[in-house]
C-alpha cells in the first residue's frame, strides 16, 4: 500500500476529517444552489432556505453512512434535522447581521460556513451518535417526569 493511501486512510479515520469532507460537499451543494438564486435577485434569506433544503437531504445521508457510521432511522433523521435548524437558525442570524453590516451578498456564506462550522460539528455529532434531544432537553431544563 503506498504511502499516500495510508495518510488518507489514516486521515479518513477520524470522524472530523470525515465532517470536514462530508461538509465540503454539502456546502459545494448549498452554493451552486445559493449562489445562482442570489444572481438572479433572490432574496439572499430565501435563497439560503432553499439551498439548505437541497444540501440537508445529501448531508443526511453522507453524514450518516460515511462521517458518523451509523444505519440512518426516522428518529436519526429527525434529531439531524432538529440539529441542522439549529444550525440554520445560527447561519441566518449570522448571514444577516454580515449582510446589514455590509458584507457582500456573495461573500457572506463563507464567512457564515467558518464563524458556524465548530458549533455544527458537535450539534450534529450528537443528533447522530448520542441522545441529541436529550441533551437539548437537559439545556433547557426540561426532563420527562414534569410531563
Amino acid at each position: 500500500m503506498s504511502k499516500i493511501k495510508q495518510l488518507i486512510q489514516k486521515l479518513f479515520s477520524y470522524s472530523i476529517i470525515r465532517f470536514i469532507f462530508v461538509g465540503g460537499i454539502a456546502t459545494t451543494v448549498n452554493f451552486s444552489i445559493y449562489y445562482p438564486l442570489v444572481y438572479i435577485n433572490t432574496n439572499p434569506t430565501l435563497a439560503y432556505l432553499m439551498a439548505f433544503t437541497v444540501s440537508i437531504i445529501c448531508n443526511y445521508f453522507l453524514s450518516s453512512y460515511f462521517t458518523f457510521q451509523v444505519k440512518p432511522e426516522l428518529k436519526r433523521a429527525l434529531q439531524f434535522l432538529g440539529a441542522h435548524l439549529i444550525n440554520l437558525g445560527n447561519e441566518l442570524l449570522i448571514l444577516n447581521v454580515l449582510i446589514h453590516s455590509g458584507v457582500n451578498k456573495y461573500y457572506a456564506p463563507l464567512l457564515v460556513l467558518a464563524i458556524a462550522f465548530p458549533l455544527n460539528f458537535v450539534i450534529v455529532r450528537y443528533a447522530l451518535k448520542g441522545n441529541f434531544m436529550l441533551k437539548v432537553s437537559k439545556l433547557f431544563g426540561i426532563n420527562k417526569a414534569t410531563h
